[in-house]
């Protein structure tokens, strides 16, 4: 590139340093702008966890109240006493909460739920004290200001960007922490609150049982979704097992043996003769316990989200710092490095300079074994080499001087040159004959290419079709698995209608005594088929929802393949144009060629009736070969390039005219195969030398006649 020749090595350098600092900079950037906002997300996360647990603190005691204010609606006294030391625990956790928003940073719209949130317990504990409500009233309202609790939850969540983690350890435990943990703890507080009021009353209707039975399978759900999300945290990071396996399987025999204790107490009991305020309190020991593996929890998902911020802090100034002392080194080491090679090149130009001006007595410093002083080495031997041969030309100089006329019009260079025409031409006809078929070769090929590129294009429409009538059964299929699932939702619905028509005529057939025994069999049968029907209607779903996944996957994949295919067709398409154009071009160019050989045939005519002219001066130029010798063997040392070879000066030459110093033979006309009489030339030379050069010496006639044409 002509650019570069003109630029210095200190430039070079520069714009290579330019280029580097870009290669550098460009993966550091682009680090950091992923780096920094995961660190700010981290940070972000580990701000909420604080307002989360004064949340859940108060949502554990809104639940207690709840409780209590059932049993003591109920009649329970002893329940009713506890009442106002739960009443006063709430509203410090609501203070509580009310801080951990604001130094959090909450967003005006959380502090105005929250805000409403209060109010609504304000009125509801109110109507509680003045027992203006009963004891269902009070577990619905309180039911719901809960709800809207959990739901201030999420947005609290989502807010500080708890619920989009990008770390699979920390994203489950905080799915199971702070969205199943407070869910399971609602519906075991609702267990805790309706179970209270019905054994203070010592009555549970009939068509409460199946409430509370749902109650339990749902709170049966959410336990083992959070149990799943937490096995997901601990696969994923074992630390967290170790940490929390034993909590975990505490937590998990203490809420199996309540929610047995449902089914032993309530639903499954002829008369309720438990305590409210024991069962109330295996309820709350049981809640309080979700709590405390909640605080558990978030410990360790601060501590994750700390530990990851400090990480990444860590690395970005590991890399930032890495970096600045790569560089500072790089620079280092550019600026010592293009020292050491613009100083040596410098002295080497001062040399060059000087032997250009003809001056070989600059001294020539060497240092140093690497390139610069090889090159510097180099100069100072060829310096010495060249003195002595310098002094030997210039005499020899002297004596080829007084013959330089006689070669005037440089026929020994001409004859050389035009015997290496003549090969050349040879060789360029041979290799313009070869190119000739190749071209010729060429062209049939690419017809052939073209035909296989139209058959190739023609079978890939035939395969985008195929793939097309793919996609359309594969829509089928999952429009078909779809109907499959609404199907079994409808089964599902029917088992769990026939479970419910089961238990009430187990329960009717209890009320029938001896005589509908039978019944009560047959409706407890009834009962755990619709209940297998129902278990195996979910597993059926769940198989049905895996593969509507699939298919929809497989559906995505083979759309992707008819476009892929589409693409496939047009790019063949394109390639069977271009072999066409590509055979046209070929057909053109084998024209071409043989118009080139006719040409070369022409010129290399043309150089042989050249090549007789130039033998005529050959015989003057072997006067000068004794003179030449010795200043041949003094330059052989020296390889020219075929600039310096072709572009000598030369002198004014005088006419030459033929005498009977000539070769003694006509002309040689040679043939086609002309190179292979160079070396003809040779022998008849060699012969003659002596002759030549006795005739050299004479003075030239001064005209020429037909007998001197005819010896020559």
């Amino acid at each position: 590139m002509p650019v570069l020749h003109r630029l210095s090595l200190a430039q070079k350098f520069l714009i290579l340093g330019a280029m580097a600092l870009l290669m550098t900079v460009l993966p550091t950037g682009l680090y950091l702008s992923v780096a920094l906002p995961e660190i700010g997300m981290a940070r972000l996360e580990a701000r909420g966890g604080r307002p989360l647990m004064a949340l859940q603190k108060v949502v554990q005691l809104t639940q207690q109240h709840r409780g209590i204010a059932a049993g003591m609606l109920g009649g329970n006294e002893v329940l009713a006493l506890r009442r106002p030391d739960t009443r006063d625990a709430l509203n410090q956790a609501i203070v509580k909460l009310d801080d951990s928003l604001k130094a959090a940073g909450a967003s005006a719209r959380t502090i105005a739920q929250w805000n409403e949130h209060k109010r609504r317990w304000s009125t509801l504990e109110q109507s509680v004290a003045d027992r203006k409500l009963n004891s269902a009233e009070s577990s619905a309202q309180h039911t719901q200001l809960i709800a809207q609790l959990l739901e201030l939850n999420s947005d609290v969540l989502d807010e500080f960007s708890l619920t989009y983690d990008a770390r699979p350890d920390s994203y489950a435990l905080i799915l199971a922490a702070f969205s199943e943990a407070p869910s399971l703890a609602e519906r075991l507080g609702q267990l805790r609150a309706q179970g209270t009021g019905f054994l203070a009353l010592k009555s549970l209707p009939l068509e409460k049982r199946g409430s509370l039975s749902a109650t339990q399978a749902r709170a049966n759900e959410l336990f083992s979704d959070m149990l799943r999300n937490l096995n997901k945290a601990n696969s994923a990071n074992p630390a967290l097992k170790k940490a929390m396996a034993s909590k975990v399987q505490t937590l998990q025999t203490q809420v199996v043996l309540t929610l047995a204790m449902v089914d032993q107490n309530l639903i499954n009991a002829r008369e309720l003769s438990m305590p409210a305020n024991v069962y109330f309190q295996d309820f709350t020991d049981t809640i309080d316990a979700v709590y405390t593996f909640n605080g558990v929890a978030l410990h360790a998902v601060t501590a994750l989200l700390d530990q990851r911020a400090r990480e990444l802090r860590r690395n970005s100034i590991l890399v930032l710092g890495l970096l600045l002392t790569l560089w500072a080194s790089v620079v280092m080491l550019s600026l010592a490095f293009v020292r050491s090679i613009t100083g040596p090149v410098h002295e080497a130009l001062e040399v060059a300079h000087a032997a250009s001006e003809g001056d070989l007595t600059a001294p020539i410093p060497v240092r140093g074994s690497n390139e610069i002083g090889q090159l510097m080495r180099a100069l100072a031997n060829m310096k010495n080499k060249l003195t002595p041969i310098v002094a030997a030309v210039r005499n020899n100089a002297i004596s080829v001087a007084n013959d330089s006329t006689a070669i005037a019009q440089g026929s020994l260079e001409q004859s050389r040159r035009i015997e290496q025409q003549s090969a050349a031409l040879e060789e360029v006809a041979a290799s313009i004959h070869e190119l000739d078929s190749a071209v010729k070769n060429n062209a049939h090929n690419a017809q052939q290419a073209n035909q296989h590129a139209q058959a190739a294009a023609k079978v890939a429409i035939v395969g985008g079709e195929v793939v097309q009538q793919m996609i359309f059964t594969m829509q089928g299929i999952h429009t078909g698995s779809q109907q499959i699932a609404e199907i079994l939702n409808v089964i599902n619905g029917i088992a769990f209608q026939t479970n419910i028509l089961a238990l009430n005529a187990a329960v009717e057939a209890a009320r029938a005594g001896e005589q509908g025994r039978g019944f009560a069999v047959v409706a407890s049968e009834v009962r755990i088929l619709a209940q297998r029907s129902a278990g195996a209607s979910k597993e059926i779903k769940r198989l049905i929802t895996t593969s509507v996944e699939r298919v929809e996957e497989g559906l995505a994949l083979v759309e992707q393949t008819g476009v892929t295919v589409a693409e496939i067709v047009t790019a063949i398409q394109r390639v069977a144009d271009y072999m066409g154009d590509i055979s046209a071009a070929s057909e053109e160019q084998s024209t071409s060629v043989a118009q080139v050989s006719e040409a070369v045939s022409h010129i290399d005519k043309a150089t042989q009736e050249n090549a007789a002219l130039v033998e005529e001066s050959a015989a003057a130029a072997d006067s000068l070969q004794h003179q030449a010798q010795h200043l041949v063997q003094s330059v052989a040392v020296f390889t020219l390039d075929e600039d310096h070879r072709q572009g000598a000066p030369t002198r004014a030459a005088v006419p030459l005219r033929p005498s009977s110093r000539g070769l003694g033979r006509e002309p040689e006309r040679r043939g086609l195969h002309r190179a292979q009489n160079v070396s003809r030339i040779q022998p008849s030379l060699s012969a003659k030398v002596q002759s030549a050069r006795v005739a050299a010496a004479k003075p030239l006639p001064p005209h020429n006649t037909d007998e001197q044409w005819t010896t020559f």
